[in-house]
């Protein structure tokens, strides 16, 4: 199997996908998506697996500059970050 990293700078997504082939068949999976938006980081999946959200905090991004995209928007408001 391998990851690939896919950044589009121009549309500020970032991506991260497993290809390849495991016991089941075809792995073409994102793994992380990404997305810069009026200067908060969006994530909207994370499959990896301590979770990116630890790593930005840990690299100093504020916990309301980060968006929970997987989460519906009416139930942010709940989580410790961002409720755009």
């Amino acid at each position: 199997m391998k990851s690939l990293s896919i950044c589009d700078r121009e549309s500020d997504n970032y991506l991260l996908m497993d290809t390849g082939w495991d016991k089941t068949g075809r792995v073409h999976a994102v793994a992380l998506h990404l997305r810069i938006v009026e200067g908060q980081v969006w994530i909207e999946w994370d499959g990896t697996e301590r979770g990116i959200t630890e790593n930005l905090l840990d690299l100093g991004v504020a916990k309301e500059d980060i968006v929970l995209g997987f989460i519906r928007p009416e139930q942010r408001q709940f989580t410790d970050f961002s409720a755009v």
